[in-house]
Protein backbone atom coordinates (compact mmCIF):
# COMPACT_ATOMS: atom_id res chain seq x y z
CA UNK A 1 0.00 0.00 0.00
CA UNK A 2 1.64 3.24 -1.14
CA UNK A 3 0.23 7.00 -0.11
CA UNK A 4 1.28 10.16 -1.75
CA UNK A 5 0.90 13.14 -0.16
CA UNK A 6 1.49 16.69 -0.47
CA UNK A 7 0.72 20.11 1.16
CA UNK A 8 2.41 23.63 0.88
CA UNK A 9 2.81 24.08 4.69
CA UNK A 10 3.80 22.83 8.22
CA UNK A 11 1.07 22.91 10.78
CA UNK A 12 -0.68 19.33 11.27
CA UNK A 13 0.54 18.08 7.49
CA UNK A 14 4.41 16.76 8.84
CA UNK A 15 2.61 15.23 11.89
CA UNK A 16 0.35 13.00 9.28
CA UNK A 17 2.95 12.34 6.90
CA UNK A 18 5.26 11.28 9.97
CA UNK A 19 1.91 8.85 11.14
CA UNK A 20 2.34 7.28 7.21
CA UNK A 21 5.75 6.86 7.38
CA UNK A 22 5.94 4.68 10.49
CA UNK A 23 2.73 2.64 9.26
CA UNK A 24 5.03 1.92 6.19
CA UNK A 25 2.34 3.41 3.91
CA UNK A 26 3.90 6.88 2.95
CA UNK A 27 5.27 6.74 -0.68
CA UNK A 28 6.63 10.18 -0.88
CA UNK A 29 5.67 13.59 0.91
CA UNK A 30 5.92 16.63 -1.17
CA UNK A 31 6.38 19.85 1.11
CA UNK A 32 5.71 23.30 -0.29
CA UNK A 33 8.01 24.07 3.41
CA UNK A 34 10.40 26.50 2.69
CA UNK A 35 13.81 24.17 3.45
CA UNK A 36 14.84 27.45 5.31
CA UNK A 37 12.33 27.90 7.81
CA UNK A 38 13.81 26.75 11.20
CA UNK A 39 11.04 24.05 11.46
CA UNK A 40 11.37 23.37 7.86
CA UNK A 41 13.12 19.80 8.58
CA UNK A 42 11.64 16.19 8.72
CA UNK A 43 14.69 13.84 9.31
CA UNK A 44 12.67 11.37 10.68
CA UNK A 45 11.31 10.61 6.96
CA UNK A 46 14.45 10.42 5.25
CA UNK A 47 14.21 10.07 1.42
CA UNK A 48 10.51 10.18 1.62
CA UNK A 49 10.55 14.23 1.91
CA UNK A 50 10.56 15.91 -1.84
CA UNK A 51 10.58 19.49 -1.60
CA UNK A 52 8.48 21.66 -4.26
CA UNK A 53 9.33 24.93 -2.12
CA UNK A 54 10.67 26.91 -5.11
CA UNK A 55 7.69 29.28 -5.62
CA UNK A 56 6.31 28.84 -1.91
CA UNK A 57 9.77 31.00 -0.58
CA UNK A 58 8.84 33.66 -3.73
CA UNK A 59 5.44 33.87 -2.08
CA UNK A 60 6.88 34.08 1.53
CA UNK A 61 9.19 36.92 0.15
CA UNK A 62 6.27 38.86 -1.02
CA UNK A 63 4.58 38.46 2.21
CA UNK A 64 7.11 40.53 3.80
CA UNK A 65 7.04 43.28 1.52
CA UNK A 66 4.30 45.97 0.26
CA UNK A 67 3.33 43.92 -2.38
CA UNK A 68 0.18 44.09 -3.70
CA UNK A 69 -2.60 41.46 -2.15
CA UNK A 70 -3.31 40.52 -5.95
CA UNK A 71 0.05 39.54 -6.81
CA UNK A 72 0.44 38.05 -3.30
CA UNK A 73 -2.39 36.08 -3.64
CA UNK A 74 -1.48 35.19 -7.59
CA UNK A 75 1.88 34.00 -5.90
CA UNK A 76 0.05 31.33 -3.66
CA UNK A 77 -2.02 29.90 -6.64
CA UNK A 78 0.89 29.27 -8.98
CA UNK A 79 2.98 27.93 -5.90
CA UNK A 80 0.07 24.96 -5.87
CA UNK A 81 0.24 24.23 -8.81
CA UNK A 82 4.05 23.73 -8.84
CA UNK A 83 3.59 21.32 -5.96
CA UNK A 84 1.15 19.66 -7.51
CA UNK A 85 3.55 19.35 -10.81
CA UNK A 86 5.82 18.17 -8.58
CA UNK A 87 3.91 15.02 -7.56
CA UNK A 88 3.53 14.07 -11.11
CA UNK A 89 6.38 12.09 -10.80
CA UNK A 90 5.07 9.59 -8.32
CA UNK A 91 1.49 9.36 -9.66
CA UNK A 92 1.90 6.07 -11.75
CA UNK A 93 3.01 3.81 -8.41
CA UNK A 94 0.71 4.99 -6.09
CA UNK A 95 -2.60 3.12 -4.54
CA UNK A 96 -4.14 7.04 -3.04
CA UNK A 97 -3.08 10.69 -3.71
CA UNK A 98 -4.18 12.83 -0.43
CA UNK A 99 -3.49 16.38 -1.62
CA UNK A 100 -4.15 19.73 0.22
CA UNK A 101 -6.89 21.66 -1.39
CA UNK A 102 -5.09 23.56 -4.66
CA UNK A 103 -2.53 21.49 -4.86
CA UNK A 104 -3.37 18.61 -6.54
CA UNK A 105 -5.71 18.55 -9.27
CA UNK A 106 -3.75 17.49 -12.28
CA UNK A 107 -2.03 14.77 -9.99
CA UNK A 108 -5.23 13.31 -8.81
CA UNK A 109 -6.67 13.39 -12.80
CA UNK A 110 -3.16 11.07 -13.36
CA UNK A 111 -3.85 8.59 -9.79
CA UNK A 112 -7.51 8.23 -11.16
CA UNK A 113 -6.44 7.25 -14.80
CA UNK A 114 -4.05 4.62 -12.96
CA UNK A 115 -6.51 3.23 -10.97
CA UNK A 116 -5.81 5.01 -7.32
CA UNK A 117 -7.78 6.75 -5.24
CA UNK A 118 -7.67 10.55 -4.70
CA UNK A 119 -8.56 12.42 -1.39
CA UNK A 120 -8.46 16.24 -1.17
CA UNK A 121 -7.44 17.71 2.68
CA UNK A 122 -9.78 20.78 2.64
CA UNK A 123 -8.46 22.39 5.87
CA UNK A 124 -11.30 24.74 6.31
CA UNK A 125 -15.04 25.40 5.57
CA UNK A 126 -15.75 24.89 1.76
CA UNK A 127 -14.40 27.69 0.03
CA UNK A 128 -17.68 29.13 -1.27
CA UNK A 129 -18.65 29.61 2.38
CA UNK A 130 -15.44 30.92 3.52
CA UNK A 131 -16.09 33.54 0.79
CA UNK A 132 -19.63 34.60 2.08
CA UNK A 133 -18.51 35.08 5.21
CA UNK A 134 -15.81 37.18 4.58
CA UNK A 135 -17.94 39.25 2.16
CA UNK A 136 -20.12 39.44 4.91
CA UNK A 137 -17.74 40.86 7.16
CA UNK A 138 -16.18 43.75 4.63
CA UNK A 139 -19.34 44.90 4.09
CA UNK A 140 -20.51 44.99 7.86
CA UNK A 141 -16.97 47.06 8.49
CA UNK A 142 -17.86 49.16 5.45
CA UNK A 143 -13.89 47.79 4.29
CA UNK A 144 -13.32 47.45 0.20
CA UNK A 145 -14.55 43.75 -0.93
CA UNK A 146 -12.25 41.68 -3.05
CA UNK A 147 -13.48 38.09 -4.36
CA UNK A 148 -11.35 35.36 -3.87
CA UNK A 149 -9.06 34.91 -6.38
CA UNK A 150 -10.83 33.20 -9.05
CA UNK A 151 -8.98 30.27 -10.98
CA UNK A 152 -7.69 29.40 -7.18
CA UNK A 153 -11.82 28.91 -6.52
CA UNK A 154 -12.37 26.88 -9.34
CA UNK A 155 -9.39 24.63 -9.13
CA UNK A 156 -10.96 24.47 -5.19
CA UNK A 157 -14.26 23.33 -6.90
CA UNK A 158 -12.86 21.49 -9.57
CA UNK A 159 -11.25 18.86 -6.56
CA UNK A 160 -13.69 18.90 -4.41
CA UNK A 161 -16.12 17.42 -7.57
CA UNK A 162 -13.07 15.10 -8.91
CA UNK A 163 -11.87 13.68 -5.53
CA UNK A 164 -13.27 10.52 -4.66
CA UNK A 165 -13.48 11.57 -0.88
CA UNK A 166 -12.47 14.64 0.89
CA UNK A 167 -10.85 14.54 4.33
CA UNK A 168 -12.07 17.68 7.08
CA UNK A 169 -10.97 18.14 10.23
CA UNK A 170 -14.11 19.29 12.07
CA UNK A 171 -18.04 19.05 12.15
CA UNK A 172 -17.89 22.80 11.00
CA UNK A 173 -16.24 21.95 8.11
CA UNK A 174 -18.30 18.78 7.31
CA UNK A 175 -21.59 20.93 7.60
CA UNK A 176 -20.56 23.34 5.48
CA UNK A 177 -19.88 20.81 2.55
CA UNK A 178 -22.55 19.31 3.24
CA UNK A 179 -24.41 22.43 3.23
CA UNK A 180 -22.78 23.38 -0.90
CA UNK A 181 -24.29 19.79 -1.53
CA UNK A 182 -21.53 17.69 -1.39
CA UNK A 183 -22.86 13.93 -0.70
CA UNK A 184 -22.16 13.24 2.68
CA UNK A 185 -21.00 10.08 1.99
CA UNK A 186 -18.04 11.02 -0.14
CA UNK A 187 -16.57 13.34 3.25
CA UNK A 188 -14.01 11.60 5.92
CA UNK A 189 -13.90 13.32 9.24
CA UNK A 190 -10.41 12.88 11.18
CA UNK A 191 -10.06 15.57 13.89
CA UNK A 192 -6.53 16.94 14.94
CA UNK A 193 -4.76 15.73 18.13
CA UNK A 194 -4.16 17.84 20.80
CA UNK A 195 -0.97 19.12 20.96
CA UNK A 196 1.35 21.62 23.22
CA UNK A 197 3.24 24.28 22.04
CA UNK A 198 5.70 23.59 20.28
CA UNK A 199 9.62 24.21 21.70
CA UNK A 200 7.68 24.72 25.61
CA UNK A 201 10.03 23.28 27.77
CA UNK A 202 7.35 22.48 30.96
CA UNK A 203 4.54 19.62 29.80
CA UNK A 204 0.74 20.54 29.55
CA UNK A 205 -0.46 20.35 32.62
CA UNK A 206 -3.50 22.63 34.65
CA UNK A 207 -2.38 26.76 34.63
CA UNK A 208 -0.75 27.99 37.65
CA UNK A 209 -2.18 31.55 37.62
CA UNK A 210 -2.28 33.03 41.33
CA UNK A 211 -3.30 36.39 40.61
CA UNK A 212 -6.94 37.98 41.34
CA UNK A 213 -6.39 39.29 38.00
CA UNK A 214 -9.79 38.11 35.37
CA UNK A 215 -7.30 37.82 32.39
CA UNK A 216 -8.27 36.63 29.14
CA UNK A 217 -6.17 35.26 27.10
CA UNK A 218 -6.37 35.13 22.27
CA UNK A 219 -4.06 33.65 20.52
CA UNK A 220 -4.59 34.19 16.75
CA UNK A 221 -3.79 36.90 14.21
CA UNK A 222 -5.46 39.81 14.56
CA UNK A 223 -7.83 39.84 11.50
CA UNK A 224 -11.30 39.91 9.79
CA UNK A 225 -11.29 35.75 9.69
CA UNK A 226 -10.61 35.55 13.69
CA UNK A 227 -13.57 38.27 14.37
CA UNK A 228 -10.94 39.91 17.23
CA UNK A 229 -13.19 42.72 16.98
CA UNK A 230 -16.12 41.16 18.89
CA UNK A 231 -14.04 39.99 21.70
CA UNK A 232 -12.33 43.27 22.16
CA UNK A 233 -15.82 44.72 22.42
CA UNK A 234 -17.55 42.20 24.94
CA UNK A 235 -14.42 42.84 26.79
CA UNK A 236 -15.34 46.60 26.83
CA UNK A 237 -19.17 45.66 28.21
CA UNK A 238 -17.43 43.31 30.86
CA UNK A 239 -17.58 45.14 34.60
CA UNK A 240 -14.48 43.70 36.84
CA UNK A 241 -12.08 46.08 38.79
CA UNK A 242 -9.14 43.35 37.63
CA UNK A 243 -9.57 42.98 34.08
CA UNK A 244 -7.44 42.26 31.32
CA UNK A 245 -7.23 41.09 28.07
CA UNK A 246 -3.78 39.48 26.62
CA UNK A 247 -4.29 39.41 22.25
CA UNK A 248 -1.20 37.54 21.34
CA UNK A 249 -0.42 37.04 17.69
CA UNK A 250 0.37 39.66 14.43
CA UNK A 251 -1.94 42.39 12.95
CA UNK A 252 -2.71 42.03 9.54
CA UNK A 253 -4.28 44.23 7.18
CA UNK A 254 -7.30 44.78 7.47
CA UNK A 255 -7.47 44.10 11.08
CA UNK A 256 -10.88 44.01 11.61
CA UNK A 257 -10.18 46.53 14.39
CA UNK A 258 -10.51 49.76 11.50
CA UNK A 259 -12.62 52.25 13.68
CA UNK A 260 -12.70 50.40 16.90
CA UNK A 261 -11.79 52.44 20.28
CA UNK A 262 -9.63 50.51 22.59
CA UNK A 263 -10.53 49.90 26.24
CA UNK A 264 -8.16 49.94 29.06
CA UNK A 265 -6.96 46.28 29.95
CA UNK A 266 -6.52 45.46 25.87
CA UNK A 267 -2.83 44.36 25.70
CA UNK A 268 -1.15 43.62 22.68
CA UNK A 269 1.86 41.19 23.02
CA UNK A 270 2.94 40.43 19.78
CA UNK A 271 4.10 37.32 18.39
CA UNK A 272 4.83 35.07 21.36
CA UNK A 273 6.56 31.42 20.74
CA UNK A 274 7.98 28.42 22.93
CA UNK A 275 7.72 29.53 26.57
CA UNK A 276 6.98 32.68 26.66
CA UNK A 277 3.57 31.70 24.77
CA UNK A 278 3.14 28.89 27.47
CA UNK A 279 3.31 31.31 30.00
CA UNK A 280 0.37 33.26 28.50
CA UNK A 281 -1.58 30.71 28.61
CA UNK A 282 -0.60 29.96 31.90
CA UNK A 283 -0.97 33.38 33.51
CA UNK A 284 -5.18 33.41 31.94
CA UNK A 285 -8.11 32.90 33.73
CA UNK A 286 -10.09 31.31 30.28
CA UNK A 287 -9.03 31.38 26.55
CA UNK A 288 -11.37 33.53 24.22
CA UNK A 289 -11.19 32.11 19.92
CA UNK A 290 -14.46 34.60 18.83
CA UNK A 291 -13.46 32.93 14.85
CA UNK A 292 -15.69 33.49 12.16
CA UNK A 293 -14.59 30.60 9.95
CA UNK A 294 -11.52 27.90 11.13
CA UNK A 295 -11.35 24.37 10.27
CA UNK A 296 -10.28 23.06 13.96
CA UNK A 297 -8.50 26.10 15.46
CA UNK A 298 -5.25 24.14 17.08
CA UNK A 299 -5.10 26.77 19.87
CA UNK A 300 -8.00 25.47 21.04
CA UNK A 301 -5.82 21.79 21.70
CA UNK A 302 -3.36 24.46 23.47
CA UNK A 303 -5.45 26.29 25.71
CA UNK A 304 -7.41 22.92 26.90
CA UNK A 305 -4.00 21.59 27.18
CA UNK A 306 -3.13 23.84 30.01
CA UNK A 307 -6.38 23.64 31.93
CA UNK A 308 -8.11 26.61 30.55
CA UNK A 309 -11.97 26.98 29.90
CA UNK A 310 -12.81 28.22 26.51
CA UNK A 311 -15.07 30.82 25.20
CA UNK A 312 -15.29 30.30 21.23
CA UNK A 313 -17.94 30.19 18.54
CA UNK A 314 -19.57 27.19 16.12
CA UNK A 315 -17.65 28.42 13.87
CA UNK A 316 -14.09 27.25 15.16
CA UNK A 317 -14.38 23.55 15.31
CA UNK A 318 -14.82 23.69 18.76
CA UNK A 319 -17.26 20.50 19.38
CA UNK A 320 -15.07 18.35 18.14
CA UNK A 321 -12.33 19.07 21.06
CA UNK A 322 -15.39 20.08 23.86
CA UNK A 323 -18.83 20.22 24.71
CA UNK A 324 -20.86 23.13 25.38
CA UNK A 325 -21.40 24.44 29.16
CA UNK A 326 -19.02 21.46 30.06
CA UNK A 327 -15.45 22.76 29.50
CA UNK A 328 -16.66 26.28 28.05
CA UNK A 329 -18.91 27.84 26.18
CA UNK A 330 -19.77 27.65 22.07
CA UNK A 331 -21.93 30.62 21.15
CA UNK A 332 -22.57 31.91 17.81
CA UNK A 333 -20.56 33.98 15.39
CA UNK A 334 -20.21 38.50 15.43
CA UNK A 335 -21.83 37.93 19.05
CA UNK A 336 -20.50 40.23 21.54
CA UNK A 337 -23.18 40.11 23.89
CA UNK A 338 -23.05 36.46 24.33
CA UNK A 339 -19.40 35.99 24.90
CA UNK A 340 -19.74 38.83 27.58
CA UNK A 341 -22.76 37.00 28.87
CA UNK A 342 -20.20 33.91 29.17
CA UNK A 343 -17.27 36.15 30.94
CA UNK A 344 -20.04 37.45 33.47
CA UNK A 345 -21.00 33.96 34.75
CA UNK A 346 -17.45 33.28 34.76
CA UNK A 347 -16.84 36.23 36.86
CA UNK A 348 -20.17 35.57 39.33
CA UNK A 349 -20.52 31.97 39.56
CA UNK A 350 -17.27 30.99 41.10
CA UNK A 351 -19.15 27.20 41.56
CA UNK A 352 -19.71 27.08 37.46
CA UNK A 353 -16.42 28.46 36.37
CA UNK A 354 -14.35 26.10 38.82
CA UNK A 355 -16.32 22.95 37.38
CA UNK A 356 -15.55 23.82 33.93
CA UNK A 357 -12.35 24.49 34.81
CA UNK A 358 -11.46 21.40 36.26
CA UNK A 359 -13.54 19.70 32.97
CA UNK A 360 -11.13 21.49 30.84
CA UNK A 361 -8.11 19.52 32.34
CA UNK A 362 -10.20 16.06 32.99
CA UNK A 363 -10.91 16.95 29.04
CA UNK A 364 -7.17 17.48 28.31
CA UNK A 365 -5.59 14.59 30.03
CA UNK A 366 -8.50 12.62 27.88
CA UNK A 367 -6.68 13.74 24.93
CA UNK A 368 -3.39 13.19 25.69
CA UNK A 369 -3.98 9.81 26.68
CA UNK A 370 -5.76 8.95 23.37
CA UNK A 371 -3.44 6.43 21.14
CA UNK A 372 -0.59 8.50 19.65
CA UNK A 373 -1.53 9.88 16.51
CA UNK A 374 -4.90 11.42 14.58
CA UNK A 375 -6.38 8.28 13.21
CA UNK A 376 -5.39 9.31 9.78
CA UNK A 377 -3.63 6.06 8.71
CA UNK A 378 -6.55 4.17 9.56
CA UNK A 379 -8.92 6.00 7.65
CA UNK A 380 -6.66 5.67 4.49
CA UNK A 381 -5.50 2.28 5.18
CA UNK A 382 -9.62 1.46 5.49
CA UNK A 383 -10.33 3.63 2.38
CA UNK A 384 -7.73 1.75 0.36
CA UNK A 385 -8.99 -1.28 1.14
CA UNK A 386 -12.78 -0.86 -0.10
CA UNK A 387 -12.43 -2.13 -3.90
CA UNK A 388 -15.82 -0.08 -4.55
CA UNK A 389 -13.95 3.27 -4.21
CA UNK A 390 -11.75 2.33 -7.31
Amino acid sequence: MNVVYCAPVRSTHYGYALEMFQAGILQAFVSGVSRFAPNGALPEIGDKLFRADLLQNVYLAALRTSMPKAMSDELAHVSKIFIDRACRRFTSKTDLFLYYNGCGLESARRVRQEGGITMVEAVNSHVLFQEQIMREEHQRLGLQWRPFHHRETRRRLLEYEEADRILVPSEFVRKSFVNQGINEAKIIKVPYPIRSVVGATEPLHRHGKTDDVFRILFVGSISLRKGVRYLIEAFGKLRHPRKELWIVGPMLNPSGLEGLSIPDGVSFRGVLKRQDLQTAYQSASLFCLPSLEEGLALVLGEALGNGLPIVTTDHSGAEDLMTHDREGVITGIRDPGALCSAFERAIQDPEWFGLIRENARLRSLKLQAAPEGSGIVEKLSTLIQNPAIR
